[in-house]
């Protein structure tokens, strides 16, 4: 209840402009979400980067880092060089800066901090990773991503759900992404349809090398918010899977605790042993070998051009 409370008066003083919302330059789209982890925000990330960068902008990425080794403000990418290893920055931001070349990944506890530091480098496009409940700083697009597959009318609010707030903040969101559209609950589609007045676009992952796994005995393991989503993927892609294994979100993982998944996984005749490409950076180098299967994954989205006018039109439409 207190949480629910709390939320409650944090937007109020922000929507009634008690607390200071602060406008710095650029076009500045947050992607975040209603819960805790796993529903796609470096994915969209990575997918948006991509489409700015190649439409010759500028493009800098703001992230905390999140279980990060390091404190303040940090540098992980100028656009040409990594500046950290993934301990340092945290493995998402380090993630992102290793599989986009040309744009500027900063990690900071404070956004403000971090947008503030790039108008050094007068990105035109700026990506808050994470920053739907971070209202201090204006932004011209929020989008929301949801985890269609999960019934949003049964969860709950922290500590006694994975809810960051009510379902109903989705009225401050410009855009609304459901993931796993493909797998949606028929209660959160009907939620959606009756209460969300933004705009709504469904998304699902595909598997970009599907045909190194396709008909294989696969062994897959992974550290993320949703690992079922990951296991599915696999079986999706053709993967017979003979052995899974699931450990917490961004997990540091251990050469004893591999090397015993993959022992398990050639007791069950596994012929690869895959992973995702989030994962891949947490793997020490010792780790890696031909057995080892990245399996990159690519968000989807099924309205992808309407998705994408409604982006250049806010673009365009920005001062």
């Amino acid at each position: 209840m207190f949480g629910v409370v709390w939320s409650r008066l944090r937007n109020f003083l922000y929507d009634r402009q008690i607390l200071k919302i602060t406008r710095v330059p650029g076009f500045i789209i947050s992607i975040g979400n209603l819960t805790w982890g796993g529903t796609g925000k470096t994915s969209l990330t990575l997918e948006l980067a991509r489409f700015f960068r190649n439409q010759n902008n500028r493009i800098a990425i703001v992230s905390r880092g999140y279980r990060r080794a390091s404190k303040g403000l940090r540098m992980v990418s100028d656009g040409r060089d990594i500046r950290c290893n993934w301990e340092e920055c945290g493995d998402e931001a380090y993630f992102l800066a290793t599989s986009l070349s040309g744009v500027i990944v900063v990690v900071a506890e404070e956004r403000l901090q971090a947008l503030q530091f790039l108008e050094t480098y007068s990105p035109d496009v700026i990506l808050l990773d994470d920053a739907f409940q971070h209202r201090r700083v204006a932004r011209d697009v929020d989008i929301v991503m949801l985890d269609a597959s999960q019934n949003i009318t049964s969860q709950r609010v922290i500590p006694f759900g994975s809810l960051r707030e009510e379902p109903y903040a989705l009225a401050r969101a410009d855009a609304v992404v459901l993931m796993h559209a493909g797998q949606a609950h028929p209660d959160t589609n009907r939620w959606v349809a009756e209460n969300v007045k933004s705009r709504v676009f469904h998304a699902n992952y595909v598997a970009e090398n599907a045909d190194a796994i396709r008909g294989k005995k696969v062994g897959a393991f992974c550290g993320i918010g949703a690992p079922q989503h990951f296991f599915r993927l696999l079986e999706q892609s053709g993967a017979l899977l003979v052995a899974t294994k699931s450990f917490g979100d961004h997990h540091r993982f251990r050469p004893q605790e591999i090397e015993k998944f993959r022992e398990e996984s050639f007791k069950n005749h596994a012929e690869i042993i895959a992973t995702t490409g989030k994962d891949a950076v947490r793997l020490s180098p010792e780790l890696a070998g031909s057995v080892f299967q990245i399996i990159p994954v690519k968000l989807q989205i099924e309205e992808e051009s309407l998705f994408y006018e409604f982006l250049m039109e806010r673009f365009q439409g920005h001062d």
